[in-house]
């Protein structure tokens, strides 16, 4: 008989309509007082983690990369905890689909992003799998980030060749479906499992 896979849904959060109000409230011109009302909503709810990664790109913004990189590792070390079991084995489903996921795969995809840009190649490489092993459908385009790892690019030449001021276009599509196809190794697993999408 085949083993039941483990899905993971997270709960619903309440801080979660205040933390899109300063979301809306948040100019530039006003951190200071969204970052002390976010440090608000985190000893509120510690778990409900989009609180961290607004503060962390605040933080950045300003060049404090030191306590920005502090902030993302607690929300990364708390979507951990959530997410994985007794023996800190990740679900084998964990899906964008649900709303209540999102800010776990957003945490886990900044951190992903982070060891990228610090060159821990390998670390980026084994969230980004796991990102994409427990969603194929890859809301956050972690098949992406995979094959630019696996094209030897690093990640500020990805940006710079796909960012388009904060989107990415057909470019980025066109790009991916023309290279992917030589990683069989990362990817033919992944080929399989879109065909349920389909």
């Amino acid at each position: 008989m085949a083993k039941r896979k483990r899905e993971y849904v997270d709960k619903g959060h309440k801080v979660m309509d205040s933390y899109y109000g300063l979301c809306e409230k948040y100019d530039g011109s006003n951190a200071s007082s969204i970052k002390s009302q976010l440090k608000r909503l985190i000893e509120k709810d510690p778990d409900f983690l989009d609180s961290y990664l607004l503060l962390y790109e605040i933080l950045q913004g300003e060049g404090n990369f030191p306590e920005a990189e502090r902030v993302l590792n607690d929300a990364y070390e708390r979507a951990l905890k959530l997410i994985t079991d007794k023996k800190g084995n990740w679900p084998d489903i964990l899906e964008w689909g649900w709303l209540e996921n999102r800010h776990i795969i957003r945490t886990i995809f900044n951190k992903a992003i982070s060891l990228w840009e610090n060159k821990n190649i390998d670390g980026a490489l084994d969230l980004l799998r796991k990102l994409l092993k427990t969603n194929p459908d890859d809301n956050v385009g972690a098949r992406d980030y995979i094959l630019a790892i696996r094209m030897n690019m690093s990640f500020e030449e990805f940006e710079k060749r796909f960012n388009k001021g904060g989107y990415y276009d057909m470019e980025l599509i066109d790009w991916f479906d023309k290279n992917y196809i030589k990683f069989p190794d990362e990817f033919d697993w992944w080929e399989k499992a879109m065909e349920k999408y389909m």
